[in-house]
């Protein structure tokens, strides 16, 4: 009988994760410091917020005074993929506790979400308990990792010039090679390039006539639909409409 993978096993499964998150958490906590946060902002943003990119754009906007209704708003529609990835979430964890689901829900990233998908595509046998545990962890590290940053941030006084504020854009450049990789082994290749080329089209000709942050989310829902329709094999299609 196969093993069900618990929630120590979804701790050492985050393991890689938190280790990207040591350093882009370390060069947040040192980016928010030279922006004039204190030590305790940094950590509550951390604790309540917990976005990763929507925590840069956060700072970046406080710099420029934004007002906090454009700042409120950007940072809801950069991380309303999270809503998209918690119901996908609910496929692959379909009975779930409420309770369990809202903790999925609630410290859901981008890279766990990540882990748990390459980790469904080969068949390992996680569970619910599995996924909060990588979550947990994911989170702890976020935590601890932007408090320490913040912590000797005032020996950094000027980050960008070594490049730390790009540490989060490459993490996401690691995340997407993984998830190719892995779409390339299990899926066919002309799914593979029609989603790419797709999202890449609808993003591009979205964005013309509205913001970067809406054209990311409409590329992203039209995109996920044409890789459902073209994943799902003729047969359930037709049984379906029957």
């Amino acid at each position: 009988m196969s093993k069900s993978y618990n929630f120590m096993d979804g701790m050492k499964a985050a393991i890689p994760v938190s280790l990207g998150y040591i350093s882009i958490g370390a060069a947040f906590g040192i980016v928010a410091i030279a922006q004039g946060f204190s030590l305790w902002q940094v950590a509550c943003l951390s604790i309540f917020l917990y976005a990763g990119s929507g925590q840069f754009i956060m700072i970046a906007m406080m710099a420029v005074h934004a007002p906090i209704s454009i700042i409120t708003l950007t940072i809801f529609f950069v991380n309303f993929r999270m809503f998209l990835q918690s119901l996908t979430a609910t496929q692959i964890f379909p009975h779930q506790s409420l309770k369990s689901g809202i903790g999925m829900g609630t410290l859901m990233t981008d890279e766990s979400f990540g882990l748990m998908v390459l980790e469904h595509a080969t068949n390992t046998p996680i569970t619910s308990f599995w996924m909060q545990g990588v979550n947990v962890m994911s989170y702890l590290t976020w935590i601890l990792s932007t408090i320490l940053g913040a912590a000797v941030g005032n020996l950094i006084p000027n980050p960008e010039q070594f490049g730390i504020d790009y540490a989060l854009v490459a993490m996401f450049i690691g995340l997407l090679v993984l998830t190719l990789d892995s779409m390339v082994k299990n899926e066919r290749l002309t799914v593979v390039l029609t989603v790419l080329f797709s999202t890449m089209l609808i993003y591009y000709l979205v964005g013309i006539v509205t913001s970067s942050y809406v054209a990311v989310l409409i590329a992203t829902l039209i995109g996920a639909l044409i890789g459902a329709v073209m994943s799902t094999p003729k047969e359930t299609r037709k049984t379906e409409v029957i």
